[in-house]
């Protein structure tokens, strides 16, 4: 049933929707609101919208309403938050708002907020200068109560001390004769962040460019400094910068936009205006080239950092230009820096680089890695040089035209990864509109297109001129590498030294028993619970969208409703090959869109494996995309690329596995679950298998192996390259997808001329391995913190009672897993996944202090259910359930699902029959489940990630409980 809850938040939104919208988003009358300020308006025709730039006449809280038909509704407010230390005081307040407020005085309504809600965006962060809470959802009354508890959450926190020493850090004695430790939510994240060398040589290069300001910092805490933050200090923060006049808002979609913003002004009634927080210290230019002592030992070698201060951004179209110089510089077969880098065979970008920070002076940093130890001034040389070749002497012709091209589109889309499309335009806009930009000149980026294409028209003179101001000639610079150090303190076991010194047998008892407890946790009453909103049943979708696809023999023609963007989808089956042959693919893939069609981004690989009623299936697809008025051109540029002479060449193919290494490496350290969850459903089947070699710890073992057969055999390496390709364009094994266009002609005739090329049919039989089988595996990995993971195989679909097994495990995912391993473990995230095509589910735990306690919490599972079913708890995680199966997708994404849905055999109505089944699970489905996990964890397997020291006291304390992989990562 529906909670009545008398919270003033969720009053003013009912009121309103009871009363007529005053506009309607194609309408032109403005909003007229007696609580707000409208400071400016426009229509926002790229957007497909109009946008609102209000202040909260009391407060000042400034508002930013975007009006569009997006059904996926975004709201987010964000603080001007300003540390002055190295305790990670935002971080931690971000973690602790989310533990109860005034009006929802939970344990941890956040947790209920993933389990009872139809969230497609639920989360929060934490940056140099501000903290943001993001919330979206598609369900009007969903997104009321998401905003009520957000908004009581972030104004009127309990923050209580024993939440503090869960989010932030404690001291814990887990037996009276054992060692103290140091344990934490926060600190365990932090952990692993600092983990990586790319991330502390970044965090050097920040406090070396801006020293004595907000910025030199570390703002998510370091780890040998949080344990010097106090609760105090944590209140006097959240008082100082958690106010309404130190707030910005951001709503986005089909609002309505009168009940919220009704609903925004009564949750700021009560609060008086007060000076907002701000920078005050000036950003003085110092000129430092120097190495860093970055603390890593040998383990950062061949990293460099290079960063630059620009002067403060005055407006919209100075931050589109430094955007576009940013990705005119780096991005492209042609873009000055790569070129620089791969023809002096002299490292290469790092992911996710360069990157420009829109603090109030913006910080353009550019990551190196893979340089010799001996080299990197010759990299820091070759930067400079690259930039004075470009303002001598221009860029390569058509180069500007196809990065417009492509920032255009990427400007169009909104897409990055699983996100809201709002909170993608938010993440663009906030920088600059904290630092005093227009946010609707932000929003209105056609006029900034329209200059730097008259700028690229001029042969880039403007842009040009800028990069020798900005970059070339600009003092305010820092040039970073870490340098070996040896072994290095460390801060936490020095602590924790002199702190077991100083305790008494007394204070060990004292200590054990608040450990003890902490473990336990107190259950919140009844009435806490039931303050919590949630929907009811009969609010719950009962219908999956669907996608209207038309197919012309082996052409989809999907309509995805993405206006002004074109995409097309080469997949090629991989179903057949030899499971030694996929590991070959991802390398492939990279030669086959190295050229210039592919070389901006608009034509790239994407490798896959699902199991689906047609069995398990795995591909590789080559992704087109284009502005729509080039979709014309766009499967020619394919067709060419693809008919391309294939002529490897060793040092290229070096260069990919290199990259690929560190990719994978990377993904280690930094998603480590993602790489457990896919070893061990390699263990329970073809697809998991299959998946594991293209892109999980098989491909990286792999691409290690393969990098040393490259040096001494790298003719057998190019002939197996050149044979691979020859099976890809059978035309058995492809399929292309196409949406935004209606070109079914032009996808026969490219694919017709694939299979020419290809000259014959394939001959490759189904692979006769399964799996790796059942095992239990420990890979050492340089982390101070774990990734734990278990798998049980519940039974196929035909066999699971698929219904109660996704209600079931979201109960245990939000609840149990959630209090035991992450509140009382201190572990960072912690998960459980179901594969319904294959019954596996997975129990997956991130940057996590423990390891044995974690996997005795996985098997425990079953009992915390057969304990806790009860119609309440089927009707809260039936909610949960739901949103996971009606999750909106991105464009991008879901092009690629309905291919693979398309070549797995999973129908609409096959979907469609698992939504039924979730809706019509019964609490008895709930002890089926329970049964099912206690039957089947004992025998499943499991994969661990950590350090040698921590895997091995494992093995100690209970051996056999895995075998150390003899693989070095």
């Amino acid at each position: 049933m529906v909670c009545q809850i008398e919270h003033p938040c969720l009053q003013a939104s009912a009121a309103a929707r009871s009363r007529r919208p005053t506009t309607d988003w194609k309408g032109q009358r403005l909003i007229d609101h007696p609580a707000f300020l409208i400071r400016s308006w426009r229509p926002l025709p790229e957007l497909d919208g109009k946008g609102w730039h209000l202040t909260h006449r009391i407060t000042g809280a400034e508002v930013v309403v975007v009006r569009t038909p997006d059904a996926n509704k975004l709201f987010a407010i964000t603080f001007a938050t300003l540390p002055v230390n190295d305790t990670g005081v935002a971080h931690v307040l971000e973690h602790m708002v989310f533990r109860g407020s005034q009006a929802y005085p939970l344990r941890r309504p956040f947790a209920g907020l993933l389990q009872g809600s139809l969230h497609t965006a639920l989360n929060a962060t934490t940056g140099p200068d501000l903290t943001s809470f993001h919330l979206a959802s598609q369900n009007h009354a969903d997104l009321d109560h998401l905003i009520a508890v957000t908004l009581d959450a972030v104004l009127r926190p309990l923050l209580r001390e024993a939440d503090f020493d869960e989010e932030g850090w404690h001291l814990a004695l887990d037996g009276l004769s054992s060692k103290p430790r140091l344990g934490g939510i926060v600190l365990s994240e932090m952990k692993g962040h600092f983990a990586s060398p790319a991330n502390v040589l970044l965090e050097d290069l920040r406090r070396a460019l801006l020293p004595g300001t907000v910025y030199e910092h570390a703002y998510g805490g370091r780890p040998d400094s949080i344990p010097d933050l106090t609760l105090a200090d944590l209140v006097a923060f959240h008082s100082r910068h958690y106010h309404p006049s130190n707030a910005r808002l951001f709503l986005w979609g089909n609002h309505d936009i009168s009940a919220r913003l009704d609903q925004i002004d009564h949750c700021f009634s009560g609060f008086a205006p007060q000076d907002p927080v701000s920078i005050t210290t000036p950003l003085g230019p110092p000129r430092t080239d120097r190495p860093s002592k970055a603390g890593q030992g040998g383990n950062a070698s061949g990293l460099m950092a290079l960063g630059w201060v620009l002067p403060e951004t005055t407006g919209a179209p100075e931050f589109y230009r430094r955007a576009f110089m940013t990705r005119a510089l780096a991005d492209g077969a042609a873009a000055p820096w790569p070129v620089a880098l791969r023809t002096a065979g002299t490292g290469r970008i790092m992911p996710s680089m360069p990157r420009l920070d829109a603090f109030r002076g913006p910080v353009l940093s550019l990551g190196i890695e893979g340089i010799g130890a001996e080299r990197p001034d010759d990299a820091q040389g070759l930067i400079f040089a690259a930039l004075d070749r470009v303002v001598r002497h221009g860029f390569e012709d058509g180069h500007l035209e196809r990065c417009l091209d492509v920032f255009e589109l990427r400007l169009r889309e909104n897409l990055s990864g699983p996100r809201p499309r709002g909170l993608v335009v938010l993440d663009r806009i906030l920088g600059p509109w904290r630092h005093g930009v227009d946010p609707l000149d932000l929003l209105d980026h056609a006029p900034a297109l329209v200059h730097l294409r008259a700028s690229a028209g001029q042969g880039g003179a403007p842009l040009r001129e800028a990069i020798r101001a900005e970059l070339l000639d600009n003092p305010h610079r820092v040039t970073l590498w870490p340098e070996p150090t040896g072994v290095l303190p460390d801060p936490e076991a020095d602590r924790l030294a002199v702190i077991a010194k100083g305790l008494t047998p007394a204070m060990r008892r004292t200590l054990a028993r608040k450990t003890a407890a902490r473990r336990r946790g107190p259950e919140d009453s009844a009435a806490a619970r039931r303050s919590l909103p949630v929907l009811s049943r009969a609010e719950l979708p009962r219908h999956l969208d669907r996608v209207p696809i038309r197919t012309a023999g082996s052409v989809l023609r999907m309509e995805l409703g993405e206006p002004g963007i074109v995409r097309a989808d080469l997949a090629i089956d991989l179903t057949g090959l030899p499971l030694a042959a996929l590991d070959l693919v991802p390398t492939l893939g990279r030669l086959l869109t190295q050229g210039t069609a592919g070389s901006n981004g608009l034509l790239v690989p994407e490798v896959w494996s699902r199991a689906g009623p047609r069995g398990a299936r795995a591909g590789l697809v080559l992704r087109g995309k284009a502005l729509a008025e080039q979709g014309a051109d766009l499967l020619d540029r394919m067709g060419q690329a693809l008919a391309e002479p294939f002529r490897p060449e060793p040092r290229t193919v070096e260069a990919f596995i290199q990259e690929g290494i560190a990719r994978q490496q990377a993904r280690l350290r930094l998603a480590g679950h993602q790489m457990v969850d896919l070893r061990l459903r390699a263990m329970t089947g073809l697809a998991g298998a299959m998946a594991d070699r293209l892109d999980g710890l098989g491909q990286l073992v792999f691409l290690q192996h393969l990098a040393l057969r490259l040096e001494v055999a790298p003719d057998q390496v190019m002939d197996d390259l050149r044979d691979l390709r020859s099976r890809f364009f059978d035309p058995a094994r492809l399929t292309l997808g196409l949406a935004g266009m209606d070109a079914a002609a032009s996808g026969e005739r490219l694919l017709a001329a694939l299979a020419e090329e290809q000259g014959g049919p394939g001959t490759d039989s189904p692979p006769q391995v399964a799996g790796l089988g059942c095992r239990h595996e420990g890979h050492e990995v340089a982390l101070p913190v774990q990734a734990v993971g278990l798998a049980a195989e519940l039974g196929d679909a035909g066999r699971l009672a698929v219904g109660g097994a996704r209600i079931g495990l979201c109960a245990i995912a939000t609840g149990w897993l959630w209090d035991a391993v992450r509140v009382a473990g201190g572990a960072y995230g912690v998960t459980a996944r179901l594969d319904s095509q294959t019954g596996v589910a997975t129990f997956l735990s991130f940057r996590d202090p423990h390891l044995l306690r974690t996997l005795d919490a996985f098997a425990e599972s079953g009992a915390w259910l057969r304990r806790m079913a009860s119609p309440e708890l089927l009707d809260r995680a039936v909610v949960g359930a739901v949103a996971a199966l009606d999750r909106p997708l991105p464009s991008d994404t879901l092009a690629l699902d309905l291919l693979q849905r398309h070549l797995i055999g999973l129908t609409d109505d096959l979907r469609q029959a698992e939504l039924d089944a979730v809706l019509a699970a019964r609490p008895d489905d709930l002890l089926g489940l329970a049964d099912a996990l206690d039957a089947t964890i004992p025998t499943g397997p499991v994969v661990v990630l950590g350090p040698e020291v921590a895997l091995r006291a494992a093995l100690e304390e209970r051996p056999g409980a895995f075998v150390l992989a003899e693989e070095d990562r």
